[in-house]
């Protein structure tokens, strides 16, 4: 029996591309900027999207024809990982240890973990909302097999209403719990016996993530922001414009960037002094990512000039600096930040012409300069450098045995004996 044109809305839904000819699918392409590949892998991918959309058509009692259109939306293909399957999705609900079924009743509903109201599908965009629930989980680090979740699925919920704005605007408490179990996230109950449960990423990046979308103050220490967030930015807005993803997202390999002095001056927090009150609050600044790490100790006075100091926070950086560099050996001169240059021709004074060089640095406490000056002309070859700050003077000197264009600078003793 001959099938007739349109007989099957599914079949002529997933066929369309395949009835084009490569002329067809090449314009298309430069229409619409969305790359079609002409792969046997084809017939196979749409097998999958068929069986996807009638699972998810039959879970929810959504027509086919809109389920299809869901699960081929360019915002279920994945961003950060392979494309969210409707099946394994619905397989969670009955097979996970937490929130699978219990006795064939179902323990996870729109609400959270034991919630009363049932799962409440609006037939249009259910399956894209966990699909993007998916990828913002995705975004962070896993925990450990022997660390316990910390992250409460409600907190979680509010970041991923905020992060994925304008793509969804409601993220529900058990969705959030339903696209982490499908991920196969660490999940634990929560202490109040709360509908919400504990989830296992990254408590570090999810404060990240919440307080950059968030409306409060965002974070100015950028550490602990999560490896694809960019990313994900990224391709959230390629998919609005109806473009799939460009590329598939490669995880990088983590940083091992050294930082000895910040990991010295972390193990002083407990010090009963003020070395130790000062590595304390750095500490918290880091763990809260308020401001950046100092890998070396110069880089602790452009932090303290970010976030502000009092005298006495100021003090105990230079009495940390100053014992930081007695028990190690610097791997570059203590040098501060350039703010300014300018060379200019000089006729000379008789003896031939010449050049003069002027440099501008930041001085220690950031409110005053250092000043190198060079005059490069016959018969008056002049090179110095000096601190124009009172405060600096007072408190930091000059490496001896060093060029003025190789200048450093060190604490000076008698306040630090």
């Amino acid at each position: 029996m001959q099938r007739t044109t349109g007989a099957d809305p599914e079949m002529q839904y997933l066929s369309n591309s395949r009835s084009l000819s490569k002329q067809d699918l090449h314009a298309r392409d430069a229409q619409s900027g969305t790359k079609i590949e002409m792969t046997s892998n084809n017939h196979a991918n749409n097998r999958e999207l068929q069986q996807d959309a009638r699972a998810w058509a039959t879970f929810t009692g959504t027509k086919y024809t809109a389920s299809l259109r869901q699960v081929t939306s360019p915002y279920a293909q994945g961003f950060l990982g392979e494309r969210v399957s409707a099946r394994q999705l619905i397989a969670a609900l009955d097979n996970h240890p937490l929130v699978g079924a219990d006795g064939g009743d179902p323990v996870l509903g729109e609400n959270g973990w034991y919630a009363e109201e049932p799962w409440q599908f609006n037939g249009e965009t259910d399956f894209i909302e966990l699909a993007l629930i998916t990828e913002l989980l995705r975004m962070f680090t896993t925990i450990t097999n022997s660390a316990t979740p910390d992250v409460s699925s409600y907190s979680l919920k509010h970041t991923a209403e905020h992060f994925l704005s304008p793509h969804t605007s409601y993220v529900s408490n058990g969705k959030l719990i339903w696209a982490a179990a499908a991920l196969g996230l660490p999940i634990a109950e929560a202490r109040d016996g709360s509908p919400n449960l504990l989830i296992g990423v990254s408590e570090r990046e999810h404060d990240y993530v919440s307080r950059m979308v968030g409306g409060g103050p965002k974070p100015r220490g950028h550490h602990y922001r999560p490896a694809g967030y960019a990313h994900l930015q990224t391709a959230l807005q390629r998919a609005e414009s109806g473009a799939h993803a460009e590329d598939r997202w490669v995880q990088p390999a983590p940083g091992l960037e050294a930082a000895p002095f910040h990991d010295w001056l972390v193990q002083q927090a407990n010090r009963q002094d003020a070395v130790g009150d000062l590595a304390s609050d750095y500490s918290a600044g880091i763990r809260d990512s308020d401001h950046r790490i100092a890998r070396t100790s110069d880089e602790l006075l452009v932090v303290l000039s970010e976030v502000g100091y009092s005298p006495e926070a100021y003090q105990a950086a230079e009495h940390a600096i100053a014992e930081w560099k007695k028990k190690s050996t610097p791997s570059r001169p203590f040098r501060t930040e350039r703010i300014g240059a300018d060379s200019n021709d000089h006729d000379g004074w008789g003896a031939g012409a010449g050049t003069t060089e002027r440099y501008e640095y930041l001085c220690v406490c950031g409110d005053g300069t250092i000043i190198e000056e060079h005059e490069n002309t016959p018969g008056f070859r002049e090179h110095d450098v000096w601190i124009d700050c009172d405060k600096c003077r007072e408190e930091w000197r000059f490496v001896t045995d060093r060029s003025v264009r190789d200048w450093a600078l060190e604490p000076n003793s008698g306040g630090h004996e």
